[in-house]
């Protein structure tokens, strides 16, 4: 099995290198997904709604949803400029080696044989005090969402496009609209992973409200991705939807996605269904999603005049970690193009016009390993997601701190298949911390009520006067 999962995406790639064309270098990229997806549910016995199987998918449609269109024909809407360019053809080759070893490191983590824990047993655990953190945590996002828009004003909040919102917070203080973003999903992961089951209806209707708010302000990303990692934690606790709700919801966010498009350039006060254009095919969301090769594209290119950075824009997301607490904000730092996170500096380079207007191109999953080390870059990075998000599908998830830890770092790793690290780094540093810190609270609390259920076992019973 290891042997064919090596070798069929290599042949796939030496087939298209050979040829030298995009289209069926395009092709050749979809087959290796086919490929990729047909080891992780066939062989591997994975879910399709395990971590690795939603990775892989979502990183597919990010990169291939508009070439794949084009390579067959079926693609609606004008073609974008950039999909002509001469480095497609090498994004699309390091697409292909990215997809075989993340295959490649899937089959490696399952080689060693571990169980594989599908389904929630009927003696699974929750935990009230990870619970109620986690409700507290949504209830924290939210009042940081509104006291964000409250530092923007509510009426210019109301009366700016998608964009201006951008302005508006970076002029002001985005740190508080900028963490109910990030703090909002930590409460969801914490408590769908520690709720009684009965409440875990509930919950998830609450977390679609959210993400359906979200989306309607144009924070499409910041909606759907949680989504995802939500629907996991709930697969993982034997919670399964039926197919009209799988095929009903991924309707409306076919229809939902290029509406949204159309709507952001509104003013907030004016977004409403009438204001759209409700005969857009559900393709142009799958083929706007496929526009983050994009940044791998202009990476490729910009790459050919400077040196790799070798591994300084992890260390520069890392630091940033720590947040800002000063009490004022002092407003965007310099820094040289050649220091910006990847997402700010191909935006710069490559599309500088909307970089200055606060509107960016976003950035690749495999951009980023490339820029850093090249190919081999690459080939190491996904070769580890695959090993690494197979060996965690494989673990007992039963433990709701484990299951949360899981949410944690899953839904800011799906948001990093279109952007930089920097943006799975300090959201899953700080998740995982909010986990641990509820853990010991829930910890601590147990024990408190251990030792007084003691202390009443062993005090001597009360006797009755014997005086008359």
């Amino acid at each position: 099995m290891l042997a064919s999962v090596v070798l069929v995406p290599g042949m796939l790639a030496a087939t298209a290198y050979w040829l030298g064309d995009d289209r069926w270098t395009s092709l050749s990229a979809g087959l290796c997904l086919l490929f990729c997806n047909w080891v992780l549910l066939g062989p591997l016995r994975l879910s399709a709604l395990s971590p690795a199987s939603v990775y892989l998918n979502i990183l597919a449609v990010f990169h291939l949803g508009l070439v794949l269109p084009i390579a067959a024909g079926i693609a609606v809407g004008p073609i974008p400029a950039w999909v002509r360019s001469g480095s497609l053809h090498a994004a699309l080759l390091l697409l292909v080696l990215a997809l075989g070893c993340f295959a490649w490191g899937a089959t490696s983590a399952a080689a060693r044989g571990t169980r594989v824990h599908t389904d929630a047993p009927k003696g699974e655990w929750h935990n009230g005090a990870l619970f109620y953190c986690g409700l507290a945590a949504i209830a924290a996002g939210g009042a940081s969402l509104l006291w964000g828009i409250r530092e923007m004003g509510f009426g210019s909040f109301m009366a700016a496009t998608h964009f201006e919102t951008y302005r508006l917070a970076r002029t002001y203080d985005p740190r508080f609209f900028v963490t109910s973003l990030q703090l909002t999903p930590m409460g969801f992961y914490l408590a769908l992973a520690a709720a009684p089951r009965e409440r875990l209806s509930a919950l998830a209707w609450a977390g679609a409200a959210w993400a359906g708010l979200i989306f309607v302000l144009g924070y499409r990303g910041f909606a759907l991705t949680p989504v995802a990692a939500c629907l996991v934690i709930l697969t993982k606790r034997g919670v399964r939807l039926p197919r009209w709700a799988w095929a009903g919801g991924l309707a409306a966010v076919l229809i939902a996605i290029p509406m949204s498009r159309q709507l952001r350039d509104t003013k907030l006060s004016e977004r409403t269904m009438a204001a759209s254009d409700l005969s857009l095919a559900p393709l142009e969301a799958i083929q706007e999603m496929g526009g983050s090769l994009r940044p791998l594209i202009h990476t490729i290119d910009l790459m050919e005049n400077e040196q790799y950075r070798w591994g300084r824009t992890y260390s520069q997301a890392v630091k940033q970690i720590v947040p800002n607490l000063s009490l004022r904000w002092g407003g965007d730092v310099y820094l040289p193009v050649e220091d910006l996170p990847p997402s700010h500096w191909v935006s710069r380079l490559a599309a500088p016009c909307n970089y200055r207007n606060f509107g960016g191109l976003g950035c690749s999953a495999v951009a980023e390993p490339y820029m850093n080390f090249g190919p081999w870059g690459v080939a190491l990075a996904f070769w580890l997601l695959g090993y690494g998000l197979v060996r965690v599908d494989r673990m007992d998830l039963r433990r709701p701190t484990q299951l949360a830890c899981l949410g944690m770092v899953l839904g800011p790793l799906l948001w990093a298949t279109r952007n930089g690290s920097g943006v799975f780094v300090r959201p899953a540093i700080w998740g995982l911390a909010l986990t641990l810190a509820a853990r010991l609270v829930g910890d601590s609390l147990a024990r408190a009520r251990s030792r007084r259920v003691q202390r009443v076992r062993v005090s001597p019973r009360l006797r009755p006067s014997t005086n008359l």
